[in-house]
Formats: structure tokens, C-alpha cells, sequence
């Protein structure tokens, strides 16, 4: 008998912690708090919250039994629900608020520069991540172009993070020491950058990319000063030894 009594007061304990973990009102999540995001509307986010947070517990026939409680919520699944729903967040923070509360921290991508494939263009993030659609190009930003890359998913990795840095480092080089612009980039096993004075240079991404900034500085300080940059085609950078332009 007191085998008996010991197993109802188990099965009732658990009975009470299951009902207070998954349907107890007070643990069922109602309120969404929402920052840092600009471009993406926070009650875009929170629908896609709510549609993640219902969790199925049960299921036969006609009978569906569902929670929201704040116990059994999937951080990483709900973080990544968000981030394939919006191309344009870069990172969500996902914290518990006790007892029915959620906050997110939203980190959005920034604009780097422009990728165009087949008259298509988007925004492209220091990562290489197209983002958005554009119908517009943005004036004086670097526009990228790279051949045989499928731009259907955005959110997507489409050029390598080193061949940001790279594109980054040049770009900078030239607009900080000769107050010359990047007009646009094209992507293959050559890196070739058209500036805004109409010539080009090419790059080796593969190579000491550092070594060939050097080689192009030496140049443009010392064997083509500004007065007579608009005359040339191009500079080579992407041999080891030997720098050329024409």
C-alpha cells in the first residue's frame, strides 16, 4: 500500500511540474521586445517569432495541444528562422525576460558595396553576403561583378570574406594616400579595380596583397604622379617581382 501512495504522489508531482513548465498563463510568452534593427520592421520580426515560439506537444486526429511557454524555447532555432527570413539581419541576440518575455537584439548588415550580375544588383556586406535588391545603383560606391554565381538566395555567401579585405585594403589605400576612387572591382582569379580616373589595376588575391599595395604606392608617388595618371591604361601588380603599367 504505501508503495502505491509513494507512486500517486510521483505521478502527481510530475504531473504539476509538466503542466506548470508547458500551460501554466504566467510562463506562456506575451510580450516581444525588439531593438537595434532599422531597414527591417519589427512587426515582420515578431510574426516570425510568434509562428516559431508555438511549439506542437501533442497531435492526434482533430486534438492539437500547443505551448508558448518560456521554458522550452529553441534560442538557436529561433535564431535561425530569423535570419533566413531576413537576409538583411546579420546577428540576433536572443534573451529570456522572466516570466513571459522575450528580447532581441538585432544587428542588421551594413551596405559595403554593390554586386551586379545579368543587369541584377544588390548590396553587399563587408562579408560578402548579398542582402537587397537594388533598382537603383547608389552613387559613389564601389560596384563588384564576378561571373558564374547564383544571386536567387539572398543572404548568401557569394565572394570570398579575404576578397572583401582585400577589395577593403585597396580601397582604401588609394582613396586615403591619392585621393583616388574605386569605381568597380571585378572578381576572378585576377582582382581588377577600375578607379574613377578610368584605368585599372590588377591584383594577384592569392599573392602578398600587401606587398603589391607597396608596389603600386612606389609607383604612384615616384613614376606616375597625378598630372600624368589619366594618360595610362593599366598598372599589373600580380607579378611577383616586377610591377608594369601603360
Amino acid at each position: 500500500m504505501p508503495i502505491f501512495w509513494l507512486a500517486l504522489l510521483i505521478f502527481i508531482l510530475l504531473t504539476s511540474v509538466i503542466y506548470f513548465t508547458l500551460f501554466y498563463s504566467k510562463f506562456q510568452v506575451i510580450k516581444i521586445e525588439i531593438s537595434g534593427n532599422g531597414k527591417v520592421k519589427s512587426e515582420n520580426i515578431e510574426n516570425t517569432v510568434w509562428v516559431a515560439l508555438e511549439r506542437k506537444i501533442f497531435s492526434a486526429g482533430l486534438v492539437n495541444i500547443s505551448s508558448k511557454s518560456i521554458f522550452i524555447i529553441d534560442k538557436k532555432k529561433l535564431t535561425k528562422d530569423i535570419l533566413n527570413e531576413f537576409p538583411g539581419i546579420q546577428e540576433v541576440l536572443v534573451q529570456k525576460k522572466m516570466p513571459d518575455g522575450l528580447t532581441l537584439k538585432i544587428t542588421e548588415r551594413q551596405p559595403f558595396a554593390v554586386f551586379c550580375q545579368n543587369d541584377n544588383c544588390f548590396f553587399i556586406d563587408e562579408n560578402g553576403v548579398i542582402f537587397e535588391p537594388l533598382e537603383n545603383l547608389p552613387k559613389d560606391m564601389v560596384v563588384l561583378h564576378k561571373e558564374s554565381v547564383e544571386t536567387n538566395d539572398l543572404g548568401k555567401n557569394i565572394i570570398n570574406k579575404n576578397i572583401m579585405d582585400v577589395i577593403y585594403k585597396v580601397q582604401k589605400n588609394l582613396k586615403d594616400n591619392f585621393q583616388i576612387g574605386v569605381k568597380e572591382v571585378f572578381v576572378s582569379e585576377l582582382l581588377v579595380f577600375k578607379t574613377s580616373e578610368n584605368w585599372q589595376i590588377y591584383f594577384d588575391p592569392n599573392s602578398d596583397i600587401q606587398l603589391h599595395i607597396t608596389k603600386m604606392n612606389i609607383l604612384l608617388k615616384d613614376e606616375i604622379p597625378a598630372n600624368t595618371r589619366k594618360n595610362i591604361q593599366y598598372i599589373y601588380l600580380q607579378y611577383k617581382d616586377r610591377a608594369y603599367y601603360k
